[in-house]
């Protein structure tokens, strides 16, 4: 890391499938989400060859990147933080964060994704007229297995 640490903490999920992100507070007053890709030990020290892409190792790098997307507190700075809280949510893809000290500051992150949340654009009728017409195949059918059925035990 190019600035020095003063908290860290894993995120944590329901059910743990989604992957674990490093909450850290570093002493530029900022909160960063690192993903556990960058920590993976495994990562090669030269260009990834294809199956070390397959398996989404990253090319070393002795310090961490300090990128802007990663940072969770934005513009805000947080300062002084004495620890930092993650917390699962409802939902599998998603965990609270809590950072305290002299500021507070709450997010809440998916490192994931949030594969578990339906898109804007989902075509909900859609599947209540699937639901519905599998409703009505399944009541119109059953009759019908049913006759046949008894039939076989009398021809039988």
């Amino acid at each position: 890391m190019p600035h020095g640490i003063t908290a860290i903490s894993p995120t944590s999920t329901k059910f743990g499938v989604s992957t674990k992100d490093i909450i850290v507070a570093n002493r530029k007053n900022s909160i960063q989400s690192i993903p556990r890709r960058l920590l993976n030990p495994r990562r090669p020290k030269s260009k990834p060859t294809s199956e070390e892409q397959e398996e989404m190792l990253v090319q070393y790098d002795a310090v961490l990147p300090d990128d802007a997307r990663l940072v969770l507190s934005h513009n805000y700075e947080v300062a002084k933080v004495r620890r930092i809280v993650t917390s699962p949510s409802l939902l599998e893809s998603t965990s609270l964060v809590f950072v305290y000290g002299l500021d507070l500051f709450f997010t809440r992150i998916a490192p994931s994704g949030t594969f578990d949340v339906l898109s804007e654009n989902f075509n909900k009728v859609q599947l209540v007229l699937t639901v519905a017409g599998l409703g009505i195949a399944i009541m119109v059918t059953k009759p019908m297995v049913r006759r046949k059925r008894l039939r076989e035990r009398w021809y039988q």
